[in-house]
């Protein structure tokens, strides 16, 4: 399903905080959302990458979806611990 303002509420979400941010996405911008009957929680700092590559490519009349149906092919996950001491220690 695509994501509106009207079936917020069939959307898992972190908390009221990544609910606010999708909602500003889908009142305030062209983005396309798209979010599948799947165990995918929208935290946070996923809600805060949607929003900002949303408002980019409105800014630059382009056009931008993202497909929420899979986290572990999402390009906007959190790094992972193990990714993070990896870069610091090749530093």
């Amino acid at each position: 399903m695509m994501i509106t303002r009207n079936n917020l509420n069939q959307v898992t979400f972190e908390n009221e905080d990544a609910r606010l941010l999708i909602q500003d996405v889908v009142s305030h911008t062209s983005a396309c959302l798209y979010y599948y009957d799947t165990d995918i929680e929208i935290t946070v700092f996923m809600a805060l990458k949607i929003q900002e590559r949303a408002y980019r490519a409105d800014r630059q009349d382009s056009m931008y979806s993202a497909s929420l149906t899979d986290i572990r092919h999402m390009p906007f996950r959190k790094p992972s611990h193990s990714r993070r001491v990896s870069a610091l220690a090749a530093l």
